[in-house]
């Protein structure tokens, strides 16, 4: 009897995708071992500290990621997803009892590691949406109280997040995965919810573009000195204040300069030993193109799109039930805001949030979550291609 081969490409699933994952994890550990160099002065066991961490981040995720890609969490019963809810809500709530790290009470720490509960919950709401969406409701009136459940449950989460643990870029994704996840049903109960809905949303991207003009950060800086309030006036013109309040952003901008088409070099950034607070992590893009150059952003964006292209086509598959619909728009969500976020705010088109690249920035919740997500869309990929064949076969 001839044994099984071990394989990361499970069969049925999207190799694409897990060429682009593989990719990433690779990609990113270089880079982070570059970026570090900024923080290590020197010392090596730093750098090596950091991507032996990294390595074991990874390691597990692969785990994770190979097991849900096998193992249907949708089989869990629903008293087991509102419990998993209300868990998710206490570890927030937890993160208080370890501190800040920069003003943000966003960690819990365990030894050398630390663990970013938000990161986690970005994923969880993507699972408990998509099965809550999904599910065969009785009536009209049923249907409309999960819905507002659910609007409740995005208000809680993302408010947790920014007003108790101060990670306001972590709130907003979170806050924007399941807003725009809550547009995607169809029916006529939830048709006056989701117009207003649409209606809101409109009003809110008109007032942030309101806010980044001329005429709103007038109206910004009139309202005196304020964190939140520095980051939109240095989005809208870093120069103003470039010793202060702007002074990472213009670096940054320096460093896209400096590296041009093919970059300085692996390694041989300058910018990331004295101007950039987290190299490794909220910064690193500014890294990226200074070594590589453009040639290096332009790899980072083929990556993303090899993974939100692949989701978004079978998304648009006819056997993509809503359910399988929400898994894959909601993990390109999470890594298409995670990309916008980092890469316009380094880059000054947005405000400054301070999230990171996902499987690019050093941050092992960050990878872990990231890889859980694709784990849980690899599992719908498997279901609905063995759907397909079978309704082929038939």
């Amino acid at each position: 009897m001839q044994k099984k081969r071990f394989s990361i490409f499970l069969k049925n699933s999207d190799r694409f995708i897990t060429m682009a994952l593989l990719a990433l994890m690779v990609f990113g550990t270089l880079m982070i071992a570059s970026a570090e160099m900024g923080n290590a002065q020197g010392d090596t066991s730093v750098i090596a500290g950091v991507i032996i961490r990294q390595i074991v981040y990874l390691t597990l995720g692969t785990i994770l990621y190979l097991f849900l890609s096998r193992f249907t969490l949708f089989k869990l019963r629903k008293k087991i997803f509102d419990g998993l809810a209300v868990a998710m809500f206490v570890v927030l709530l937890v993160t208080r009892l370890f501190g800040d790290l920069g003003g943000a009470y966003a960690w819990i720490r365990i030894g050398s590691f630390t663990i970013q509960p938000s990161e986690f919950a970005k994923v969880f709401l993507i699972i408990y949406y998509a099965r809550s969406l999904s599910a065969n409701f009785k009536d009209e009136e049923t249907e409309r109280n999960q819905f507002r459940y659910l609007i409740y449950m995005m208000l809680i989460y993302a408010g947790t997040i920014v007003a108790w643990e101060k990670d306001t870029g972590s709130g907003v994704i979170l806050f924007g995965i399941a807003y725009l996840l809550l547009l995607i049903p169809k029916s006529p109960a939830l048709n006056k919810y989701q117009s207003t809905m649409r209606l809101i949303m409109v009003i809110g991207i008109i007032f942030i573009i309101f806010l980044l003009s001329p005429i709103g950060t007038a109206i910004l800086n009139s309202l005196g000195d304020n964190y939140m309030i520095s980051r939109f006036t240095s989005a809208a013109d870093p120069f103003a204040d470039q010793y202060s309040t702007g002074y990472h952003l213009v670096m940054a901008l320096v460093a896209f300069a400096t590296g041009g088409l093919f970059g300085v070099g692996y390694g041989n950034s300058v910018h990331k030993y004295m101007n950039f607070p987290n190299p490794s992590s909220d910064f690193i893009l500014a890294v990226i193109v200074e070594e590589l150059g453009i040639f290096g952003l332009v790899i980072l964006v083929f990556l993303y799109g090899v993974i939100i292209i692949r989701l978004a086509k079978h998304a648009s598959s006819k056997y993509a039930d809503l359910r399988a619909k929400i898994v894959f728009l909601g993990v390109i969500l999470y890594f298409g805001l995670h990309f916008i976020l980092n890469v316009g705010g380094v880059s000054g088109l947005i405000p400054l949030t301070g999230v990171p690249l996902l499987l690019v920035s050093s941050g092992g919740s960050s990878s872990l979550a990231a890889m859980i997500a694709l784990g849980i869309a690899q599992n719908e990929i498997i279901r609905i291609r063995m759907i397909a064949r079978e309704n082929t076969n038939a």
